[in-house]
């Protein structure tokens, strides 16, 4: 499949709309994500008549940074809503909806909302469509303007190009992992697989760009070139995983080093950059962490009813904590994760941790038990924890599952990849929500929003 994309239906409208006034942000840092093209308000914008410029191409390429940031953000805040790692505890549309599998393919918001968290002019919720294409899109578009230009135009283009594959890697990935079906360039749905594949191409092109551009004494920051390498080999053992070609999985996870992570950066400035769980799980109190991983703790009496004999689950990983308070509806006891803290906490993106995780998988579903065990102890002792014991593979599989959900809980739609992965039942339709009483919906991966589907 081509790697060069045009725009998504829903995006090429936007465009539409806004006749030739297309910009770019130009941020501190250049890091100030943009939700699509045509609703950045930040002040100093690229008029489109310069964007071929290739004295522009570093500010080009950490848009295309940020973009990934933003999609990021709406992503594995949204994802986690919907998946068991958290319930509902208000009453507002679409943001209920989110956490009883009620979003469907009509639902707007979920398909043209931005990434601010609390402007007038969007919903504040998890809005994917728009954002996930803008990010894919850039990346591609960025990544040929490079292309075109030569090395004594541009400083550092080679490594330049390697940053905008990887990240650009990464919306395909999401695409792959837990949407019902991909469109791309006005053409019909297909399978997540096509993401999947071109994720890990674009990946593997990443390392290549960045490995000559060491050789060639070029120079990357935010992040270096060896950190590009490093999320592209967690990303290529990621969509490997999800492809379910074990051997490439264990392969591209034994070359990420120790202690490496890289993280998609948040901040303060804007409600553009803000990290969406921490604003809305957190700060409004939108959604309380669900009964199954809440840890022992004293008893609440009437508060603790709705988890009725839900036994405690007490880990290290996890960091949930009693708020102290009620939720969005008061009545509900507010129960919070505590990897983000504060409004500009950064986003785990990819790290050793996962790709030790995704090798003990692949080993053990390779029927490599003995070694999955003691790739899964390994990753133990970094926390001090007891040694696991694993009698077969379907064992292996399942405390492996456990594993990841207590690693890589709250982030990264890690949690949804496995449910839908493992066909793992979740908020079960026809059951309801212990906290609201209302009916859980059918809904299990994202699906392709009809104004999408209408448009192609």
């Amino acid at each position: 499949m081509s790697t060069t994309r045009r725009n998504s239906t829903l995006i090429r409208r936007r465009l539409q709309r806004a006749g030739t006034v297309l910009s770019f942000v130009v941020a501190t840092l250049a890091l100030a994500a943009c939700s699509n093209l045509l609703e950045v308000k930040y002040p100093g914008r690229i008029p489109v008549e310069q964007l071929n410029s290739p004295s522009l191409a570093g500010v080009l390429a950490d848009g295309v940074v940020g973009d990934l940031e933003c999609a990021y953000n709406n992503y594995f805040s949204g994802s986690s809503a919907h998946s068991d790692e958290f319930e509902t505890a208000n009453d507002n549309g679409t943001l209920a909806n989110a956490g009883e599998r009620n979003i469907t393919s009509n639902n707007d918001d979920y398909a043209t909302s931005a990434c601010e968290a609390s402007s007038l002019n969007t919903a504040g919720d998890f809005g994917l469509q728009v954002p996930m294409h803008t990010a894919r899109f850039q990346a591609e578009d960025v990544f040929n303007r490079l292309k075109g230009w030569t090395d004594a135009q541009v400083k550092n283009r080679t490594a330049l190009q390697a940053k905008v594959r990887a990240y650009g890697a990464f919306a395909y990935t999401f695409f792959g992992e837990t949407y019902c079906t991909f469109a791309v360039d006005g053409g019909a749905a297909g399978p997540v697989s096509v993401a999947s594949n071109t994720a890990a191409q674009e990946f593997a092109e990443a390392i290549q760009l960045a490995n000559t551009a060491i050789t060639a004494g070029q120079t990357s920051t935010n992040p270096s070139l060896p950190e590009i390498i490093g999320m592209s080999n967690v990303g290529l053992a990621r969509v490997n995983m999800d492809l379910k070609k074990w051997p490439e999985a264990a392969s591209f996870a034994q070359k990420v080093g120790p202690g490496f992570e890289v993280f998609a950066d948040r901040g303060t400035e804007n409600d553009r950059r803000w990290n969406k769980m921490f604003y809305l799980f957190t700060d409004l109190g939108a959604y309380t962490i669900a009964c199954a991983l809440r840890p022992t703790h004293a008893s609440l009496g009437k508060l603790d009813a709705p988890c009725g004999t839900t036994p405690p689950l007490d880990d290290p990983r996890l960091g949930v904590v009693d708020a102290g308070k009620g939720a969005f509806n008061p009545p509900i006891r507010l129960w919070i994760q505590t990897k983000f803290r504060d409004l500009g906490q950064k986003v785990r993106l990819a790290s050793y941790k996962e790709a030790r995780l995704i090798l003990a998988e692949a080993q053990a579903q390779q029927g490599l038990v003995s070694d999955a065990q003691t790739t899964i102890n390994n990753y133990r002792d970094l926390y001090s924890l007891p040694h696991l014991t694993f009698a077969d593979k379907p064992d292996a599989i399942a405390k492996i599952l456990h594993e990841r959900q207590m690693e890589l809980a709250f982030e990264g739609g890690h949690r949804l990849n496995d449910l839908l992965r493992y066909q793992i039942s979740w908020k079960p339709s026809g059951t309801s929500n212990p906290f609201t009483g209302r009916p859980y919906g059918s809904t299990t991966c994202w699906p392709t929003p009809t104004k999408e589907t209408n448009g192609n």
